[in-house]
């Protein structure tokens, strides 16, 4: 029924989809609509002018890009505005929310018929985790770390200079609670060792999320029945194990006291921080430092990996199947053409970014992306939300192009996509993805509850062991146990077929 409505509300629209789809030049006019923090693009309608110049000669197509935060995206769609294509995730313009009221358009088939170059460039085992609980494949996901892996990065420089050696890979964050007070004391004051604005990214990575608004999955590697058991986020000890640690620091004064309040910090300073990357990425083109990298989680493969970057299709679009079918192609060129890809995700060479040529002790060569100063005050889209990350230029420094520091990673994908093959684990239940229709009011009240505490306990600005226990009442006061007895339920079922 939602379909139905959904699929009304956007017909009422055809004045303003007409707009879309009707041009004097006979191009066709399609709409994306794209994730974007606080600031969209500045030069945005520079750049569109060069991609459709493009588009136009390869697909006869122009691309109106235009991107939105989430508050922007969800209001946008809640007023009955229609875009041909959206960027969504689990906690952007939720994915599962919007297929569950119908708003997507079902791909299956039709990529593989009309786009098979697109569907190639991933996996078959990804597509079968990217399709929901139904059948119904709603979206692609973004060719980049499907597998996630998480990290922390810290000043390489520093850590040499100190006689640091960070390990590749950390079980806890507490083992790196010595470099932090060693950073601590190298810093002035009002500096803090590990700097957060709100939430430190990754902090609950390794839980085997099914839906992130109301923070419940699986433990991820949990053995017999337990494997299977749905239950809240703060049930699994690896997240509790970090909230503790987050406290601990916090406590010692390694961690800034605004904390939960602060939108930003100043990550010119800000020397040590967690990140979702993979092997080989190199952050010091970003930060003007040396960075190095320690893995604290993955490679897992599950639905929450998957789906953490997806562009998806209005469902308007399944009562015009030209219309469809171009949508889809536009999305094969956006994957496959460097040029394309590129200046999306760069803007326009000699503008806002230069490529250089490298080539490694190995004989591996290829482009690097040194981005100007107009290009980062100016044009920094999200990547991760765009198209394929294999096909975009690493990005370099100019002491790199200089010669004055090693070569970027360009081989990094490679070196990623080897350690996928041998490392990676597959959660017990990819491919599930859990229906939350019937269940708005608790979601609107379950957000209540996690608006007013997760960021102090993220941040280890409140003590865990009080503050879980307390929030937890809420949440099922809120009827959290009605979401988890439904999923549970219905993964029950998806498990028996």
């Amino acid at each position: 029924m939602k379909k139905l409505v959904s699929l009304v509300l956007a017909l009422t629209l055809v004045l303003s989809m007409a707009a879309f789809t009707a041009s004097a030049d006979d191009y066709v006019k399609l709409t994306w609509a794209q994730g974007s923090g606080s600031t969209a693009p500045i030069d945005n309608a520079i750049v569109l002018e060069a991609l459709n110049e493009i588009s136009r000669e390869k697909l006869g197509v122009e691309c109106d890009i235009q991107y939105f935060t989430n508050d922007q995206i969800q209001l946008s769609m809640q007023s009955g505005e229609v875009y041909d294509m959206y960027f969504t995730c689990s906690w952007y313009n939720n994915f599962n929310v919007a297929v569950s009221n119908g708003l997507f358009a079902n791909i299956e088939g039709k990529i593989q018929e009309w786009t098979p170059d697109l569907y190639a460039i991933l996996s078959e085992e990804t597509w079968q985790i990217a399709h929901s609980a139904d059948g119904g494949l709603y979206a692609i996901p973004v060719p980049k770390d499907i597998a996630a892996m998480n990290f922390i990065v810290y000043d390489k420089g520093f850590a040499d200079a100190n006689g640091f050696e960070l390990p590749e890979r950390i079980e806890t964050w507490d083992e790196i609670t010595d470099y932090l007070v060693a950073l601590q004391g190298s810093m002035g004051e009002g500096e803090y060792a590990f700097e957060i604005a709100k939430t430190p990214a990754g902090w609950d990575t390794g839980f085997d999320f099914i839906d992130r608004t109301p923070m419940i999955g699986v433990i991820f590697g949990a053995e017999g029945d337990d494997a299977y058991k749905v239950c809240v986020e703060f049930d699994d000890p690896l997240v509790m194990d970090r909230l503790h640690v987050l406290r601990k620091w916090y406590e010692m004064g390694l961690i800034n006291p605004d904390a939960a309040v602060t939108d930003s910090v100043d990550d010119k300073h800000n020397h040590i921080f967690t990140a979702q990357a993979w092997t080989g990425y190199d952050y010091s083109p970003s930060k003007g430092y040396s960075c190095g990298m320690t893995c604290y989680n993955g490679p897992i493969l599950n639905t929450d990996s998957v789906q953490g970057a997806m562009n998806a299709f209005s469902v308007v679009l399944e009562d015009d199947e030209a219309r469809f079918k171009t949508a889809l192609e536009y999305q094969q060129l956006v994957n496959t053409d460097w040029e394309y890809r590129n200046i999306l995700a760069r803007g326009i060479e000699g503008t806002h970014v230069n490529y250089y040529e490298f080539t490694l002790d190995n004989g591996y060569t290829a482009k690097a992306a040194l981005q100007t100063e107009l290009g980062t005050s100016n044009y920094s889209p999200w990547l991760f939300s765009q198209a394929s990350y294999p096909l975009c230029a690493v990005a370099c420094m100019q002491e790199q192009v200089d010669g004055t520091m090693p070569p970027p990673a360009i081989d990094q994908w490679e070196r990623y996509y080897a350690d996928i093959a041998a490392y990676a684990e597959v959660s017990n239940i990819s491919g599930f993805s859990f229906n939350s229709e019937g269940f708005e009011n608790q979601y609107a009240q379950i957000s209540a509850v996690k608006d007013e505490y997760m960021n102090s306990l993220t941040t280890g600005t409140v003590d865990p062991d009080v503050v879980v226990p307390e929030m937890l009442d809420k949440l099922y006061a809120a009827g959290l146990q009605d979401v988890i007895d439904a999923c549970q339920a219905q993964l029950d079922a998806w498990l028996a077929k």
